[in-house]
């Protein structure tokens, strides 16, 4: 039998200069929570089944999900995503100090069709602020998007931060004399506004809201883009809920940050969000999936009993912030063939391998990440390793090098080259910025 050399479809694979890739951006999203006292946490892949089904919803945790009965007769699910592990993980963890401002970095699972933007096995990187009722905490959610963006040379016309109120959209729905199962019928029909045709999703509004009245109010208020828009002033003007989308316009304002657009067709797929809700897009359209989505969700916390702890956060595809840096030429160059290693140590001959075995492990620990021939080939095969893997420095250790302790460090890039004693070869790699992180 022949093995596939292709993995399970939809599944993360990585080449070393993908991840180099991914971890650029990885370092970046971190640096960027940890500007505003944000904390790294994990939690489990598995959890029980009835976690999720209690807040994500039927639609994530059944049918988009990976899930099964263990054998020990326990429903468990592959977590889709990691807001209901963080609610839980909170009210498990006794006294805390409250703002708590966790981040974390998971790999999560979703069983559903792999297209551009979107895999069946994703990293995301989740941050959430828990323990605030004001509007403080979305703002800051929002100013890490932004410190985000920024870090990553992205600029202002090339994305936007949408944002709504699922508040907002409930007590318009609930006037029009709506359920709360009608409600949530709307929800999930309001959240395919933007992924299929204009026409289309109208129709399938008509075909889902029966009352042509309550049809008529869904797609005139997701046409909203402006909470002064007229028919938004006067179906919600007064409203708690209104007058906090308002309020809040006017802190992004003060805040500087201009990106931030109100949409009231943002309400975000799942079920536990409360309040405000948003998500980051591409402004240009080439990207169609949402980079990242987020929003306020106040009861998560409390269905384990106890306190009740409000919370706001967001979820943020690598992939898909990925394909937007590629989309617009913002990745830096040559950071995928960046190889580890800032210096080869070509080995002249067995009789020089213990000389250079010794000398890699000085300058390693000193920072200097070094790479020594161990395949025993001849020198031209050895620069040619060194060329292929664009490490950018080369040096060979033969008899000569061992008898005056003088070694020839060459630039492979410009050919230079540079003599000196050993113990000089850290400056000297220090000095050109090598040492330490590359990027």
């Amino acid at each position: 039998m022949t093995l596939s050399r292709k993995p399970l479809k939809g599944m993360r694979e990585l080449t070393p200069g993908e991840k180099r890739i991914e971890d650029y951006i990885i370092k970046r999203l971190r640096v960027a929570g940890a500007a505003y006292g944000f904390e790294e946490y994990e939690t489990p892949v598995l959890e029980p089944l009835d976690l999720f089904l209690a807040k994500s919803g039927n639609e994530l945790a059944v049918k988009q999900s990976y899930n099964f009965t263990d054998k020990g007769g326990r429903k468990l699910i592959m977590r889709p995503e990691l807001t209901p592990s963080l609610a839980r993980m909170v009210a498990a963890s006794g006294e805390l100090i409250y703002p708590v401002k966790w981040m974390s970095f998971p790999v999560c699972y979703r069983y559903e069709k792999p297209q551009r933007g979107r895999a069946r096995e994703f990293m995301q990187f989740n941050l959430d602020i828990l323990g605030v009722d004001g509007l403080e905490a979305e703002l800051e959610v929002f100013l890490v998007l932004k410190r985000i963006m920024n870090s990553l040379n992205a600029s202002p016309g090339q994305y936007v931060i949408r944002y709504s109120s699922r508040r907002l959209a409930s007590e318009i729905l609930e006037s029009c004399g709506m359920t709360e199962e009608e409600i949530a019928q709307a929800f999930a029909v309001i959240d395919k506004k933007d992924k299929i045709k204009p026409d289309e999703w109208e129709e399938l509004v008509r075909k889902t809201i029966k009352d042509e009245r309550n049809a008529d109010t869904i797609i005139s208020f997701t046409s909203c883009s402006d909470p002064d828009a007229p028919w938004l002033a006067e179906a919600a003007g007064g409203s708690k809920a209104y007058v906090e989308i308002v309020r809040f316009r006017g802190m992004l304002k003060d805040a500087g940050i201009l990106e931030a657009q109100f949409e009231a067709c943002v309400v975000r797929g799942l079920d536990y969000y409360t309040g405000i809700v948003f998500e980051v897009m591409d402004s240009g359209g080439i990207n169609r999936r949402a980079i990242c989505g987020g929003g306020r969700y106040d009861n998560l916390v409390g269905m384990f009993g106890g306190q009740k702890v409000t919370g706001v956060g967001f979820g943020l595809g690598l992939l898909t912030l990925e394909l937007f840096l590629e989309t617009y030429g913002l990745i830096p160059d040559g950071i995928s063939g960046k190889h580890p290693a800032d210096i080869f140590l070509a080995v002249y001959s067995d009789e020089e391998r213990t000389f250079a075995v010794n000398l890699a492990e000085k300058l390693r620990d000193f920072g200097v990440s070094v790479e020594i021939d161990i395949t025993g080939k001849n020198l031209s095969k050895q620069f040619k390793i060194a060329d292929r893997k664009s490490i950018g420095y080369i040096a060979v250790i033969g008899p000569e090098e061992v008898a005056s302790g003088r070694i020839t460090i060459k630039n492979m890039s410009s050919g230079t080259k540079t003599e000196c004693e050993i113990s000089g070869i850290p400056q000297i790699l220090a000095d050109k910025n090598l040492c330490g992180e590359a990027n």
